[in-house]
């Protein structure tokens, strides 16, 4: 199956919101509910769609620390790429070109956890040939999953999140193991599944709580999980861009965090002090990506890694993130 102009208007629609209805689909596709319908189940069969997920605000959910680290590794010493990957702290790990041959993103709840995971790390570098690791925390996050972030008052920055909570965005996060379709969980499924885990909760109530969770950001937006590499993105590029200091949160949210290319987008404490994961279908379009980002005069320099290898690329996992 090849995808034309409708299939891919409907998967940018979806990618924005995959809770967008056949109606609305139809309006913007100027195709029938039921050719939409159809064209949405032929991608899931296809393997184009694996499923929907949500994308969270890390912080409201207590995983208040995001960090980088890179690794300079070689091809004898695969076990260490192993470990970082059973590592349930470490959400994406990516081989990479440069100085350092392995990315990571990792997730941490507080300064303990992350003094956890660095002993980890440490124990494990001392046995590798290199010894050689560095480490960048992401300040702030600007953008995740291609959904921009949303910056809350400090008043509404502490949910108080109970166990149901967590179980409902745990289910919605790994809905792709509960729903094999491309749609979302309903409320009834949902409730069902919380009853087969022991938690007797309503539909009504369900429905209660998620409005609830997207009202406060903590659920920030629905999205698709998607083979970027059968949709044609072929290449996967790490960017550090260097602004005008005065100007790194303006650029980042009124021009960066707009961009389709630019995925993920975070301000670290580096020199280089934006940090941007960018999906491209090849080279040539890279290049008109970096001349549309020269059109700000904010922007200073780049520095550019080529992503290799996709080791992982998972949902948060709420329930394996303790110490580990």
């Amino acid at each position: 199956m090849s995808l034309n102009e409708y299939d891919s208007l409907i998967l940018k629609e979806l990618l924005k919101n995959c809770k967008t209805s056949l109606t609305d689909l139809s309006e913007t596709t100027r195709l029938s509910r039921f050719a939409v319908k159809n064209r949405i189940r032929k991608l899931f069969e296809e393997g184009f769609i694996f499923g929907s997920t949500v994308v969270l605000n890390p912080f409201l959910v207590g995983l208040k620390r995001t960090v980088f680290f890179e690794f300079k590794t070689n091809p004898h010493e695969p076990w260490l790429a192993a470990m970082l990957q059973k590592m349930g702290s470490c959400d994406i790990l990516d081989g990479i070109t440069g100085e350092y041959s392995l990315f990571g993103r990792f997730r941490m709840f507080d300064d303990a956890h992350f003094s956890h995971v660095l002993r980890m790390v440490d124990e494990a570098m001392s046995k590798s040939f290199f010894k050689k690791y560095r480490v960048v925390d992401a300040i702030r996050v600007y953008k995740e999953a291609g959904v921009p972030f949303t910056f809350k008052g400090e008043g509404e920055m502490h949910p108080n999140l109970d166990e149901v909570d967590l179980k409902i965005l745990d289910l919605l996060l790994h809905q792709v193991e509960y729903a094999k379709a491309s749609r979302s969980l309903s409320t009834m499924e949902l409730s069902r599944l919380l009853r087969r885990l022991g938690l007797q909760i309503s539909q009504p109530t369900v429905f209660k709580r998620l409005a609830r969770l997207e009202e406060r950001g903590v659920i920030l937006g629905h999205t698709l999980m998607v083979n970027w590499f059968k949709l044609g993105f072929n290449v996967k590029f790490i960017v550090r861009m260097k602004v005008n200091p005065n100007a790194y949160d303006d650029v980042a949210r009124s021009f960066f965090a707009s961009m389709d290319e630019i995925t993920d987008l975070y301000r670290t404490g580096e020199d280089y002090g934006l940090l941007a994961f960018l999906r491209v279908r090849g080279v040539s379009e890279y290049n008109s990506f970096l001349l549309k980002l020269y059109q700000s005069k904010e922007i200073l320099d780049t520095y550019t890694t080529l992503v290799l290898e996709e080791r992982k690329n998972v949902p948060l996992s709420l329930e394996e993130y303790a110490l580990t």
